[in-house]
């Protein structure tokens, strides 16, 4: 039998992302229908009268296929960031709990997390007006997000990231220079934050099963249960052995991560990703929640969904490079200038998306080290324009080929692949109006504009090109994390935190935000497992202890 969704609102949006992104150039290298896609990558195939494959309901399982039932009160699916936190949060607040994880592992692709007055900014003297930080997310946003969502984020993160410190002591973060941003290294090197960050997780999961929980690995969650009113009341997993039926009497919380690896959901949410390079060690992203909780009944975030497409990390093999986000000239393989280099972080990734393959250099001379910290030239969105080593990693960054040095511009571009010609008519021009002090091509701040000459060898490049790192869009909730339907009221007994929930980001991620995308899921997370055993508006301060 054919249970097709009838979704109009995410529909429409999904046509109008296609209509716009896909018209600049990305359909041009795929299949011309989703059918067509699915049809020869061998996977299921979009209902007559659909447009996704996701838009047909499967048929609930039957109960003498279930192999296995478990009476918990909190079920949560997913093991990363929002996983792991709320499955800590919910065992100690005495509650049973059940985890479901689809892999064998606790997975996380971030290394730092926000949080608005926690202890240790607070004990550093430091201050900030959360109304001023609230009115500069939401110009970002450009009014899309739910204002008492986010504000619930900036409220009650600082509790619960002081929850989660005094829960995994052997764990002491650095307080990054924004204040509001807490790093987990070894020895307070950053090379080791990535590993040092997933240690803590696994930590966070460790301290849940002592307190109590249950945590089910490489048991993926494949479809919600309801009564009769819709209202959730457990969730079906799929074991090696079989499937898995856990009976949820407080509520069901979805923490299953984003939809940026499945590339069905990642065509008709964020398009413009499509072909951009993951930097995703285990590719599990594929919107596992954001389709249950659609079969169940739930509303979507409209496409399109933000985006992470950083140019850091990098997935190229020679490695990061420092100053990214540096304004300096940048040209296309045609050696040509394409925009304004001093624009939000995420505008100039995405003007390199949408380049020739994708790539982009940025191109200075000699005086690169004094080039690089002079001038007031932020953008409010701005990212990776500083270092902390600036000799030692521009030095090592140059070992590596992350940068590349030539004694002429002609020898640059032959390293590089750059037209020359155009090259050196576009260094040239740039030069130009450097000397008169305006950018009258893109409008480059002008200050920045009178000493940022290419003029001295030996000359250098730095390759960027987007990595994908996830979307930012998703199951529409309230402030008490609730799922709603398209009514906007709750399902009832469904919840979601991390990159499954939304109502939060816009058009763009705030980057001003440093650990933004993790800051939501811990709060998120410990906020949802709260919500759902009724003790939301209890604080965090003495849990666990």
């Amino acid at each position: 039998m054919n249970k097709s969704i009838s979704r109009r609102n995410f529909l429409t949006g999904a046509a109008v992302a296609l209509g716009g992104a896909a018209a600049a150039g990305m359909a041009g290298c795929a299949p011309s229908t989703p059918q067509q896609k699915l049809s020869e990558t061998g996977e299921g195939a979009a209902a007559p009268g659909t447009r996704w494959s996701w838009e047909t309901k499967p048929e609930p399982i039957a109960d003498d296929e279930i192999v296995e039932t478990i009476d918990t009160e909190i079920c949560i699916v997913g093991l990363g960031s929002a996983g792991t936190t709320s499955a800590m949060a919910a065992a100690q607040s005495g509650a049973k709990v059940v985890v479901l994880q689809k892999l064998d592992k606790v997975i996380t692709n971030g290394w730092c997390v926000a949080a608005f007055n926690s202890k240790m900014f607070l004990d550093a003297g430091q201050t900030y007006d959360l109304a001023d930080i609230y009115f500069k997310f939401a110009d970002l946003s450009n009014g899309r997000d739910n204002h008492k969502v986010v504000k619930t984020f900036l409220n009650r993160s600082g509790e619960v990231v002081d929850y989660v410190i005094r829960q995994t002591p052997d764990f002491t973060p650095v307080m990054l220079g924004s204040g509001h941003t807490y790093g987990w290294y070894i020895n307070n090197d950053m090379a080791t934050r990535y590993d040092q960050f997933h240690k803590l997780l696994d930590a966070i999961a460790e301290k849940a099963v002592a307190a109590g929980a249950d945590i089910r690995y490489n048991t993926p969650a494949v479809q919600l249960l309801q009564d009769e009113s819709g209202h959730v009341t457990g969730v079906i997993g799929e074991s090696k052995e079989g499937y898995v039926k856990v009976n949820a009497s407080k509520g069901v919380i979805l923490c299953t991560g984003d939809t940026s690896d499945d590339e069905e959901m990642l065509e008709a949410f964020c398009p413009i990703m499509k072909g951009v390079q993951s930097m995703h060690g285990a590719p599990c992203n594929t919107g596992d929640g954001h389709k249950m909780a659609l079969w169940a009944g739930a509303s979507m975030d409209p496409a399109p969904h933000t985006m992470m497409m950083h140019f850091d990390p990098t997935w190229m093999p020679e490695g990061n490079a420092p100053y990214s986000g540096i304004p300096w000239l940048r040209v296309n393989l045609n050696g040509e200038r394409f925009g304004n280099e001093n624009l939000g972080y995420q505008s100039h990734v995405t003007q390199v998306r949408f380049q020739p393959e994708m790539t982009a250099f940025q191109i200075i001379d000699k005086n690169w080290d004094a080039h690089a910290p002079k001038g007031d030239y932020k953008h409010p969105n701005s990212h990776s324009r500083s270092t902390a080593d600036p000799a030692n990693d521009w030095a090592d960054a140059l070992e590596r080929g992350a940068i590349i040095e030539a004694d002429t511009l002609e020898e640059l571009a032959d390293k590089c692949g750059i037209n020359k010609e155009n090259f050196l008519a576009t260094v040239a021009r740039y030069n130009e109006l450097v000397d008169a002090g305006k950018d009258e091509d893109f409008g480059v701040d002008s200050t920045f504009m009178t000493y940022n000459g290419i003029k001295e060898a030996p000359f250098y490049a730095i390759k960027r090109m987007p990595g994908l790192l996830c979307t930012a869009g998703g199951l529409t909730i309230n402030e008490k994390l609730e799922v709603l339907n398209e009514a906007g009221e709750p399902l009832g007994g469904l919840y979601a935190a991390g990159n499954a929930s939304g109502s939060y980001y816009g058009d763009d991620y705030p980057l001003f935000i440093t650990g933004g995308s993790h800051g939501r899921a811990w709060t998120f997370g410990v906020l949802a497992a709260r919500s759902a055993l009724g003790l939301l508006d209890e604080p965090v301060d003495t849990l666990g202890d």
